[in-house]
């Protein structure tokens, strides 16, 4: 009987199983470096074993060669099975895609059903051994509680470049949640470090941070917002550490606006000022303590940082430096005051793979003190939850902190919603739990800052099929420890920056042993906490408690399935860590109301208008000084800052609404103090960040008037000026005058100054533009504003309805171009979600876009992530903030999404070659709108966006 089953497997196998020779001939080939294996996959195929499908060179050296001569002999007498096994495992732990194990255990599988019948039934219970020797523990963590190596100081995130400031304008109790979320311990992030922004007035990414210190006379320590901000985490989490560091200064503190240390002990003042505040008037005892925002240190300065700090009572404040690059440790390696002056290297966006045998030498903590930038969906979180495990397993960093800690600025202007969770509807109070908040959870929730590190190949290290691994301990207490596991694809391990080299994961098993004596003789029970980052579906898990395992105390192992996406926590500490629910139900998502009116009397003073972003200058809520009782908004800044980046050339501005207004109406009041006489007050429609574009209405001291369309240079005029006059009587300071501005289409329809019509008629502005309502000026002078108004005209504010019946929203439809609806309104057919898989998905349907394979042509399928004619690779994180290519995996990506409003289709166009009309797209969250421009671009006129209909 056995023998006929073992003839019946033989004939099931057939030839491409029953012949070993491609197996060991391709093998050893590859073994003396003949051949690429992308070359040998075609002379292995009919066996589809050992090395096919791999990218690189085989590096299986002697292994692979002892294993190919063992495979070899197989066939031949069945009895060097077990001998063999230990090579095949040892050789194929080197194979770094899943696929690979499993590949070779069919391939000794079809060895032994080729052998002869007599020999085949003796050799099944080998077999088995075989089989399961191959590949089944493919990393083995041996934990040693006593092999301690550097001290862990925490997981954080950073609130800078105005990256918090609609937080601030949250009611409650929605502000509370988002920050329990942020700070509560065992329950959302639970951070244990808080980084920010020491205002300087100046643009520092998403906009400006007020300064305590506009003028070298006067300290405001109600300015800002920073100080709440660590105040209430200090509420959640007295034991959180916190630590500051400015972007930029304000101008009086050096006689060189590109150098913050010509006078270096006004700058320390400066900074010993801020100390106080937080110390004295919000009770926070800062921790940390940086130098100047990926801008160049100065020994001078830091030396006499140092002394001030601990003369003003913080000899326990620490200081980073140079929260940038490694080049520092150049520096601080030839200089022993400087080196000691310093306590930690900040590194930003640090590689794993450089080297920092310097910074080392130096013997003091090195931190990723900036980290990811990346948009807060799952490839977020996949990039944040590799770099804090990998930064210390690779590169012995002992903390990771994440920009930004929240995102709360508007989309439209830079790196929208890069942060660890979104909260951008102040007026809604809706706000999203992302999933980068859970990856910092697996450690935060389990650990303390100050707890030890395990040494690599004492608990820490790297898989053998790719990802990382870490334990970390309470040297007080050594049954205090969490181990966390994490596996990244390179397609999902990329944050912003710095580029990944190129490498492979596969699934795996992972096999850990507690020390000897640590696990009692009935054993020890784990916590064990899973997400998965690279699971697509609706159920992915996110932070999920499993069952807890049983440690036995013999073996005192266990054994884990780790597959590409995980992310796991083992730890002792079975209660405790939850996955917070919302206190109360998140409110529907909504675009910002209109009519908004404000007279800026319901604020505290020093601080910004409710919705205000400012992004040059700074504009806060001040008392009226001519009229009690009453308040104004005035831009504060009187000199040029120390600056960061210089945000462009234009004057002051400050920013309200959404990135896709159009057709407003917009009136204030305005007035300024003694200037030039080209001193201007300006009001705008349809304004991007800096207001390179904005339908701009200015009045000048001297009696001119313009509307251009763009913003004031400063100390000048616009430079696009479409229309200008003379206005009735020269503006008088501290004379209040009335600006009123309607734009509707490609016509404005009101210009106003006082009781003075500006315009006869309607005149013609571009009908392409979009963007935010703005105020500002043209120079560093006091202009002040009051009694905004802003109200929807015109007939494109009605919620749109498609152009083509939902009924034909079918598999097998055709992806069209059509004119992008206005105004932040939103139509069905134009709603698409950009998944974290690259797929482009159709809201009102779930399906995809697809390959047509038909002209190139792009149809709506049936979701599918592992479908590459339905992945268009993109930046996931820089495509919200300017147009760029999505390149089809499936073209070989030689194929892009390109589009022609001449035909109204949505097409696929090789990258080379014809040229459509466009091929470069950008998102907009608000409206969930794929757009074939980020700004106003002429050369396209309206915008165009991807939708499920034709152009009416």
């Amino acid at each position: 009987e056995r023998e006929r089953e073992s003839g019946r497997q033989r004939d099931r196998v057939g030839e491409k199983t029953r012949s070993v020779a491609p197996v060991s001939v391709a093998c050893s080939r590859v073994c003396k470096s003949e051949v690429p294996a992308s070359d040998s996959v075609s002379a292995m195929a009919a066996s589809r074993n050992v090395i096919s499908s791999s990218r690189h060179w085989c590096s299986m050296d002697r292994a692979c060669c002892r294993a190919s001569s063992r495979v070899r002999r197989l066939a031949g007498d069945g009895v060097s099975l077990a001998h063999a096994s230990s090579d095949v495992s040892s050789a194929t732990n080197r194979f770094t895609r899943p696929s690979r194990c499993s590949q070779i255990r069919r391939s000794i599988a079809a060895i032994f059903f080729s052998l002869p019948a007599d020999r085949f039934a003796t050799s099944m219970s080998m077999l088995l051994l075989v089989l399961l020797a191959v590949c089944v523990q493919c990393t083995k963590i041996a934990v040693n509680f006593s092999d301690t190596d550097l001290t862990f100081d925490g997981i954080g995130a950073l609130s800078a470049g105005a990256s918090s400031r609609a937080l601030v304008d949250y009611k409650e109790p929605y502000r509370s949640d988002v920050l329990d979320y942020l700070f509560k311990p065992s329950f959302g992030a639970s951070l244990q470090i808080l980084k920010v922004e020491i205002g300087g007035d100046s643009d520092s990414t998403d906009g400006c941070e007020s300064s305590h210190m506009h003028s070298a006379d006067v300290v405001d320590y109600n300015s800002g917002y920073e100080w709440w901000l660590m105040q209430e985490a200090k509420k959640r989490n007295p034991s959180i550490k916190t630590y500051g560091l400015p972007w930029a200064f304000p101008g009086w503190v050096s006689s060189d606006p590109s150098n913050p240390y010509t006078e270096p002990n006004k700058t320390v003042d400066y900074i010993m000022k801020w100390m106080h505040g937080a110390q004295d008037v919000y009770n926070v005892t800062v921790d940390y303590l940086g130098v100047w925002n990926e801008r160049n240190s100065n020994p001078t300065y830091v030396k006499l940082l140092r002394s001030a700090l601990n003369q003003g009572g913080f000899k326990d404040t620490k200081i980073v430096a140079r929260d940038g690059g490694a080049d520092i440790c150049n520096g601080l390696a030839k200089d022993k005051e400087y080196a000691d002056a310093v306590d930690i290297i900040g590194l930003h966006y640090p590689s794993d793979y450089a080297n920092y045998d310097t910074c080392r030498a130096l013997n003091k903590p090195i931190w990723s003190s900036e980290e990811s930038s990346s948009y807060d969906d799952l490839n977020g979180a996949a990039c944040w939850a590799r770099v804090m495990v990998s930064h210390f397993s690779l590169a012995r960093m002992t903390s990771s902190i994440m920009w930004a800690l929240v995102g709360s600025y508007y989309h439209g202007t830079q790196w929208y919603a890069t942060a660890m969770f979104t909260a951008v509807e102040p007026w809604s109070g809706h706000y999203e739990v992302s999933p980068p908040i859970w990856a910092t959870a697996h450690i935060t929730q389990f650990t303390e800052a100050g707890w030890m590190y395990l040494k690599n190949n004492s608990g820490s290290g790297v898989l053998e099929q790719g990802g990382f691994y870490t334990t970390l301990v309470n040297p007080r207490n050594t049954s205090e420890f969490a181990i966390q596991i994490v596996k990244i694809s390179h397609d999902h391990a990329q944050c912003v920056r710095p580029a990944l080299p190129a490498f492979d994961t596969a699934d795996e098993n992972v096999t850990i042993t507690l020390p000897a004596g640590f696990v009692p003789a009935g054993g020890l029970d784990l916590a064990v906490w899973y997400s998965n980052f690279e699971d697509y579906s609706d159920s992915a898990p996110w932070f999920v408690q499993q069952p807890n395992v049983h440690v036995d105390g013999t073996s005192r192992t266990l054994t884990l399935l780790v597959s590409v996406g995980a992310m796991y926590t083992i730890s002792p500490r079975l209660h405790g860590p939850s996955k917070g629910a919302p206190p109360h139900p998140i409110p529907a998502s909504a675009a910002l109301p209109l009519p908004h009116t404000d007279s800026f009397d319901d604020y505290p003073v020093s601080q910004e208008a409710m919705y205000f972003s400012d992004q040059i200058g700074v504009f806060e809520v001040h008392q009226d000084p001519h009229s009690p009782g009453n308040k104004v908004m005035r831009q504060m800044v009187p000199q040029q800052p120390v600056m960061w980046t210089r945000p462009g050339p234009r004057g002051p501005v400050t920013l309200i609404g959404m990135s896709e207004w159009q057709d407003v109406s917009v009136s204030v009041r305005a007035r300024f103090q003694a200037g030039p006489g080209s001193l201007a007050l300006c009001i705008a429609a349809r304004a991007t960040q800096h207001w390179e574009y904005a339908t701009s209405l200015c009045v000048y001291q001297d009696a001119r008037w313009s509307l251009s369309a763009d913003g004031p240079y400063m100390d000048g005029y616009p430079h696009d000026i479409r229309y200008q006059g003379n206005l009735q009587h020269e503006l008088q300071p501290n004379t209040w005058v009335e600006l009123n501005l309607t734009v509707v289409g490609g016509m404005a329809t009101v210009l106003t100054c006082d009781q003075q019509q500006l315009i006869s008629a309607p005149v013609r502005v571009d009908n392409f533009t979009f963007g935010f309502v703005a105020l500002g000026t043209n120079a560093w002078n006091s202009v002040e504003f009051d009694n905004l108004v802003i109200q929807p005209v015109g007939p494109h504010w009605t919620p749109p309805k498609a152009p083509c019946s939902s009924s034909s929203w079918v598999k097998g439809s055709q992806l069209h171009v059509r004119p992008c609806e206005i105004n932040a309104l939103q139509a069905a057919d134009q709603e698409f979600t950009l998944r974290a898989d690259y797929l482009i998905q159709h809201v009102a349907t779930g399906l995809c876009v697809a390959s047509a394979s038909v002209m190139q042509k792009l149809q709506l399928q049936a979701c599918n992530s592992t479908d590459e004619q339905q992945q268009f690779l993109n930046d996931y994180t820089t495509i919200r903030n300017k147009a760029l290519p999505m390149v089809l995996v499936g073209g070989g990506q030689k194929l892009m999404l390109a589009g022609d409003s001449s035909t109204g289709l949505a097409l696929l166009l090789p990258s080379e070659g014809k040229v459509p009309q466009w091929t470069n797209w950008a998102y907009f969250p608000n409206t969930l709108q794929l757009r074939n421009m980020y700004e106003p671009y002429a050369a396209l006129g309206a915008p165009q966006c991807l939708s499920v209909c034709p152009p009416a």
